[in-house]
């Protein structure tokens, strides 16, 4: 069996397969805003994530995703859209929260929700929003981030964008990752409510020209 790295990964347009997996390595991108929002519920968030991933739209659509996979199986995916799609599609999610969360998430998310959305600054009408970029723990330092975000730079130069944004925990090793790639922070925002109540750290806009 070939090793899982770059080489032996090959890129293409995500399916809505794996579903378990693909809800795992987006909570592995950002795991302090989903523990938050879920409430450390982590049986829910993958119960509700793994059905978005399913669907032909919405903000966690395989639909915005392009995957890594090696023999056969999802070794990682990068999820993102252009800004027109940014606020069009983000409204799915918390939809599906309210329809198939547990009584207790619904309880929770009300004293959470109104303080998310704080953390991330608005996404430049020409600018393609990086949502997520995981590797599977296998293959993480083996170059599937860079291969899957070389191919984000393409995506958004074919629709028309002049750069591209994301949003990283402070904490993540990831920004490192990003800035050896060519980004550069941007902002730093952090919301006290839910840093104190829930420990979110702040998170960095990070912004690379194309």
């Amino acid at each position: 069996m070939k090793p899982m790295n770059a080489e032996t990964v090959v890129l293409e347009k995500a399916r809505p397969v794996e579903e378990e997996l693909a809800a795992r390595l987006i909570y592995d991108t950002g795991y302090y805003v989903f523990d938050c929002l879920y409430n450390r519920d982590f049986d829910t968030f993958l119960n509700i994530t793994s059905h978005l991933w399913q669907q032909s739209s919405g903000a966690f659509s395989h639909r915005h995703a392009m995957a890594a996979m090696w023999e056969g199986n999802l070794a990682g995916i990068a999820l993102g859209f252009p800004q027109p799609l940014y606020a069009q599609e983000f409204g799915t999610g918390m939809a599906t929260m309210a329809e198939m969360g547990t009584p207790e998430l619904l309880a929770h998310l009300p004293t959470v929700a109104g303080y998310i959305p704080w953390l991330f600054p608005e996404v430049p009408e020409d600018a393609w929003y990086l949502h997520f970029l995981s590797a599977h723990p296998q293959g993480r330092g083996q170059g599937i981030g860079e291969k899957l975000l070389r191919d984000c730079e393409r995506r958004a130069r074919e629709a028309g964008c002049t750069a591209i944004h994301l949003d990283v925990a402070s904490t993540n090793p990831a920004v490192r990752f990003y800035e050896r790639l060519g980004f550069e922070r941007l902002a730093e925002t952090d919301v006290p409510k839910i840093a104190a109540s829930h420990g979110v750290p702040s998170h960095i806009r990070m912004v690379k020209p194309l």
